[in-house]
């Protein structure tokens, strides 16, 4: 378990191409033959860190009213979030690398992602509305990431989670 939370922390830092054997290894405190003995492939490993991260985001949305849901989109747009990509969701950092994995791994996160708009649907009842936000929140995440003003980042995170409480409060579906 070690080896994946600390090869999470960072990969979703530096990206997973981004980061070899030798560093991954280093993180966990393990040799690269002690890897081996858990995983047969760096694709391998991917797999159980999307299977992991994604399980703990999980954690957050599922069975939740809705205040909780709020709370959970509050933290998930907050500049902790956005300035610490090593301790939050991997969709943001390691999307693009999920797309290139193999099968598996994307049939993994599909599975993972579905039960992550699930949560959300459950409690707006409309499936393209809780996809609209689920994406919503990702791409702010993912854009603020990528600016370098402060007050650009905020205004981002800020804009999205003003239209995920505004649609959870009244239930609308966006125009």
């Amino acid at each position: 378990m070690r080896l994946i939370e600390s090869g999470a922390a960072l990969a979703k830092q530096n990206g997973f191409a981004n980061t070899g054997m030798d560093k991954l290894t280093a993180a966990a405190g393990v040799t690269t033959g002690a890897f081996y003995t858990q995983f047969r492939s760096k694709p391998e490993f991917l797999h159980a860190i999307i299977e992991h991260e994604m399980s703990k985001v999980l954690s957050s949305f599922e069975g939740r009213t809705k205040a909780e849901l709020l709370a959970a989109l509050r933290n998930y747009l907050s500049k902790a979030n956005v300035n610490h990509p090593e301790l939050g969701c991997p969709v943001p950092s390691l999307g693009a690398e999920v797309a290139r994995a193999d099968i598996a791994t994307r049939k993994t996160f599909e599975k993972l992602i579905l039960r992550y708009q699930a949560a959300i649907a459950n409690e707006v009842h409309d499936d393209a509305t809780a996809w609209t936000m689920g994406c919503a929140a990702v791409g702010a995440v993912l854009i603020a990431r990528a600016m370098v003003t402060p007050e650009h980042r905020n205004e981002v995170l800020r804009s999205v989670f003003d239209f995920v409480a505004r649609t959870l409060d009244d239930g609308d579906t966006p125009r």
